[in-house]
């Protein structure tokens, strides 16, 4: 009898986690450039706004997804509920900031841009590499 506890108790938490599914709240298409020419091969990474603003993305290990950019110059970004935004389906529309960010060889942010997404978005932003872009006082 304790066995079958367990088994029914284990189908339960199957079917709940099934039942808990991600669903796209909004779309950013972060095309990253440099001296006007789209980059392919980057890698953009997305950071939540935790409190600490840009800052956050001084470091890429805070980044909650990356993205590489694809023959356009293109890193396309889902953000889904409710790891990101809240979930549509409870009638919320919720704004917050997310920064996207690249980095040079050394790991040292060449370049970053905040975005305020609202549940429902689909952003197009540009994210321009300039050579003199520096890392931050982070040292």
């Amino acid at each position: 009898m304790k066995k079958l506890r367990i088994l029914l108790a284990a189908v339960v938490a199957v079917l709940l986690t099934a039942c808990v599914g991600f669903k796209v709240e909004a779309t950013v298409n972060v095309t990253v450039v440099k001296d006007g020419q789209p980059l392919k091969g980057v890698q953009v990474y997305r950071f939540n706004d935790n409190g600490f603003g840009e800052s956050t993305t001084y470091y890429k290990s805070n980044a909650k997804d990356v993205q590489t950019t694809n023959a356009k110059g293109v890193a396309h970004f889902d953000l889904k509920s409710p790891e990101d935004l809240e979930p549509s389906d409870a009638g919320i529309v919720e704004t917050q900031t997310f920064y996207f960010a690249t980095y040079n060889e050394d790991d040292k942010r060449n370049a970053y841009i905040a975005v305020e997404i609202s549940t429902g978005d689909k952003k197009q932003v540009t994210l321009e590499i300039k050579e003199d872009e520096g890392g931050g006082d982070r040292d």
